[in-house]
């Protein structure tokens, strides 16, 4: 076991004193009507929803598409993403269709997308009816572009596109904001993200058909009892405290919290954002923007250091790396990415590997989604690995996790 400094993978630091104000507007519900016209404002939509997570926001615009197009059953998603996706998709009782991803990019791999498309006409006709595909979910993974112009070329504006920015609160392609490039766009405000309210959910939307199916939805749910408020603010407290290095350690060698661990789940609650994590997104957009710059610094660190025998993780048209809540690239095998992240832990330096496989590998969906493969995806699940680069990474800790993957690195070429 590991005492000392320790470095967890992805951090949003959270002011005690930012906390403390929240307790005293714990049940103040003007907090979420301030927050909500914040961010309209700054994103630029007529419609936006807050909700009790990411999951639960894609959890209930799949089930306001659906209400909107009932003859629809099936979402698109990229083999490799986040398992909430997957869960959030079985939660509405829909369908999951896959279409691999390109390794040097994240994105999808758009000639198979292409391909996919060509072979499943979209248009409705007597002799083959509606198409089943309900929407297609770019993924902004680690806060890198999908693009999103791209696949509306290849969709033809005849499918639904759901943006998942969970983890690119505030990021921009091209001068355009990631979460708004689609139909409807969400984000998670969970711990790790771009920003945090421990946890929560933000859905934002143009399109008055969607949005109405959402208020009448979002209007029915549960709201979070006093026992939960109270359980949120001990959690809250907790977390800003052992999130600095100086006590992560302790978390972090306790097995039983599976920090880092990705799971599928099989359910999980859906309701109303509370006042009390409103309250903490008080000032939200100039704490984003001073958590962005730190990130910045280390990631572009990294980006100019690491050797060119690396193969790096980027969108070969952007001239430098976007806004990243974790740094990823891919290692030269298995073996390599297992021994950094092995090195890395001892060291206390939040280097992680990300999700241990594609989504066709989730134990609970190989009946659903058996007989298919999916190469690129696969390769992320085996090579893929992140850096940290929240604001509680030092210039010291870039040095020393550059020189463990340089090292390694020369000892296998």
């Amino acid at each position: 076991m590991r005492i000392g400094r320790t470095l967890a993978p992805a951090a949003v630091p959270i002011p005690l004193s930012d906390l403390a104000a929240s307790i005293g507007r714990c049940t103040d519900k003007k907090q979420i009507a301030r927050f909500s016209y914040e961010l309209k404002e700054f994103f630029g939509v007529q419609h936006c929803f807050l909700v009790s997570s990411g999951k639960a926001a894609l959890f209930l615009i799949l089930k306001a598409l659906k209400a909107v197009h009932p003859e629809k059953n099936e979402v698109l998603i990229p083999a490799f993403t986040c398992y909430s996706v997957p869960s959030a998709i079985k939660k509405a009782g829909l369908k999951i269709r896959l279409c691999d991803v390109n390794p040097d990019t994240l994105d999808f791999d758009f000639d198979k997308l292409d391909d996919f498309f060509r072979q499943n006409d979209l248009s409705p006709s007597p002799a083959q009816g509606h198409a089943k595909i309900l929407c297609v979910l770019p993924t902004h993974l680690f806060g890198i572009p999908a693009d999103v112009e791209k696949l509306s070329k290849i969709t033809r504006g005849k499918v639904t596109i759901v943006e998942d920015a969970a983890q690119a609160m505030g990021a921009e392609d091209q001068g355009k904001k990631l979460g708004t490039l689609g139909d409807v766009g969400f984000y998670s405000l969970g711990r790790g993200k771009a920003f945090t309210t421990l946890e929560g959910g933000v859905i934002l939307t143009n399109r008055s058909d969607i949005a109405r199916q959402l208020k009448a939805t979002i209007g029915d749910l549960p709201e979070y009892s006093q026992k939960e408020i109270c359980r949120l603010i001990c959690q809250s407290i907790l977390l800003a405290v052992f999130l600095r290095p100086s006590l992560y350690w302790l978390p972090n060698s306790l097995p039983f919290l599976n920090l880092g661990e990705t799971f599928f789940e099989h359910d999980f609650p859906v309701k109303k954002l509370s006042p009390f994590h409103a309250a903490l997104a008080k000032n939200w957009q100039a704490k984003l923007n001073v958590l962005q710059q730190r990130r910045r610094v280390n990631a572009n660190y990294y980006l100019e250091k690491l050797s060119s025998g690396i193969q790096h993780v980027r969108r070969v048209q952007n001239q430098s790396l976007p806004d990243v809540i974790r740094f990823p690239f891919l290692t030269q095998s298995s073996e390599v990415r297992d021994r950094i992240v092995e090195l890395g832990k001892k060291a206390g330096l939040g280097i992680m590997p990300s999700y241990p496989d594609s989504i066709d590998g989730i134990k609970e969906l190989q009946e659903e989604l058996k007989g298919q493969q999916y190469p690129g995806a696969k390769l992320l699940s085996k090579r893929l690995i992140t850096l940290p680069v929240h604001p509680y990474v030092n210039p010291s800790e870039t040095r020393r996790i550059l020189d463990l993957i340089q090292s390694l690195e020369k000892t296998t070429t």
